[in-house]
């Protein structure tokens, strides 16, 4: 008797497995989704969810100024450079899966000379033979240098086990099991210091208070006490064989917006998303917003909202959230603020103690150098050889007479502050990627570590939730209501 129950379930399961397959749920299950923010996050929940829901959905995305978010560049002297996030590593599997599916092309980063700059002298300098950079690294360091990338490269190998839980259709509600999922030992490493965690290892104070500290200052404009796995992810950074996107990396969420068919782009800014209990007991959510140029308020009702925004106390566009058991979203912490000039100028070497130009110069003690870093750059696409523009990133806006100290003929300046990424600490509060029944957020990952992949990994499981959540809590129920088994299935089930 229990065999033929236990086949008659089996049954009706297949039978709702099949009803689902021949169209009966994407019929009455279309889920509109409203997607804030325009970013590379926003960007790959659009194409992740258009793939989970088969096409049948639609998506407003709301974006309050610019598509690409914090991937965006800049005009000067006739030539786009790259202003945001501009180094994606060769390891990024949804950046370099985006490149091709978009059809668009590597730029490689070219070798370029280095130095590490303390504000008094420069203590490391790059050679033109690899060989030679290698002796004097040794010279230095020892062969801490090499021990420490084998470190890190395992770290990037653990990480890497996301990329198959996704495909696998894993979710995450939260940071910690995200990093739990990969390695048991991964969330520890958000309570403790990249300083502490690397000394514990065994290495010298040297090599973090230079290296170590040099790669944070560049790329999140922090010190060694920052949580360790960002500081393994900035690590990462300093690596080999790094690309960006030729034209820009803007180009990647650029494409996946509007190319997708099913993305409706409101160029808006969101003031208001309020919590709708209907009678049914399914949630609704309402947004308020207004578009750019129109100060009236218009509203739009979604059985899904993700944010692929910061959510912080002092955001540019804020948010309010109306009719939740905790309206307050926002993150305790805020984002760090660094600021990227663009100079059309000569550069002094004499004001950094070189003899001749280097293409690069990195700081190892920003509060000496007043900068982060200085570089020469090539456009977006990959052209201008021996370019006299250069970026520079500082915690502060340069004033003009420390600029007329780095540069002779100074031709043009122009500056962009950036709410580039959390000000990362070992106390990172529990960052959650559902928020509500049906409200989610991308972002959350961040506080992981920031960064374009990062971004993608958080926009796919944000995408897997919503669609999970979707079907349990509404599809299933049509499949139920609009099948002919539906007093079997409802017994059954």
């Amino acid at each position: 008797m229990n065999i033929i129950i236990m086949i008659m379930n089996w049954r009706i399961i297949l039978l709702g497995i099949l009803i689902f397959k021949r169209g009966i749920c994407y019929e009455k299950c279309k889920p509109n989704i409203a997607i804030i923010g325009g970013g590379i996050g926003g960007a790959a929940s659009s194409h992740f969810l258009t793939e989970l829901f088969n096409n049948n959905l639609n998506i407003d995305l709301y974006e309050a100024k610019i598509i690409g978010g914090r991937l965006a560049t800049i005009k000067v002297d006739g030539n786009e450079f790259e202003a945001g996030g501009s180094i994606i590593h060769p390891q990024n599997k949804y950046m370099r899966d985006f490149v091709e599916l978009l059809g668009l092309e590597h730029r490689p980063s070219k070798g370029k000379k280095t130095s590490i700059w303390n504000g008094n002298e420069i203590i490391f300098e790059e050679s033109n033979w690899e060989i030679l950079s290698f002796i004097k690294l040794i010279y230095r360091y020892g062969v801490q240098p090499f021990s420490l990338n084998r470190y890190v490269t395992s770290i990037i190998n653990n990480f890497e086990k996301i990329y198959h839980l996704q495909d696998n259709g894993e979710v995450f509600t939260n940071i910690s099991s995200l990093l739990l999922s990969m390695n048991p030992e991964f969330p520890k490493l958000l309570e403790k210091s990249i300083k502490s965690e690397i000394l514990n290892l065994g290495y010298s104070e040297k090599l973090i208070n230079e290296l170590v500290k040099t790669t944070l200052v560049v790329n999140y404009g922090q010190d060694t006490n920052v949580h360790s796995f960002v500081g393994f992810v900035s690590l990462a950074g300093a690596g080999f064989n790094l690309w960006s996107v030729k034209g820009g990396n803007k180009k990647v969420p650029e494409h996946l917006i509007y190319r997708n068919k099913h993305v409706n782009v409101v160029p808006s800014h969101v003031i208001k998303i309020i919590n709708i209990l209907n009678n049914d007991t399914q949630n609704l959510y309402e947004v308020h917003y207004h578009n750019q140029d129109s100060t009236n308020i218009m509203k739009a009702t979604y059985d899904i909202v993700i944010l692929a925004i910061p959510l912080i106390h002092n955001q540019e566009f804020p948010i309010t959230f109306e009719g939740f058991p905790n309206n307050d979203f926002f993150s305790p912490a805020k984002y760090h603020e660094t600021i990227a000039t663009f100079v059309k100028a000569d550069l002094k070497p004499h004001y950094f103690g070189l003899e001749a130009e280097l293409d690069n110069i990195l700081s190892c003690d920003p509060n000496r150098t007043i900068i982060s870093s200085l570089g020469r750059l090539n456009s977006v696409e990959g052209s201008m050889k021996n370019s006299n523009v250069w970026k520079i990133f500082s915690n502060k806006p340069l004033k003009s007479n420390i600029i007329n100290e780095m540069f002779s003929n100074v031709q043009e300046i122009k500056q962009i502050a950036w709410k580039a990424y959390p000000e990362y600490s070992t106390k990172i509060h529990e960052a959650k990627f559902k928020l509500h029944n049906a409200l989610y957020h991308v972002n959350a990952i961040e506080w992981i570590a920031s960064a374009m992949e990062m971004s993608a990994i958080g926009g796919r499981n944000v995408a897997l939730l919503a669609h999970r959540d979707f079907f349990r809590k509404f599809c299933i129920e049509k499949i139920i209501q609009t099948s002919s088994l539906k007093k079997k299935l409802r017994t059954e089930l």
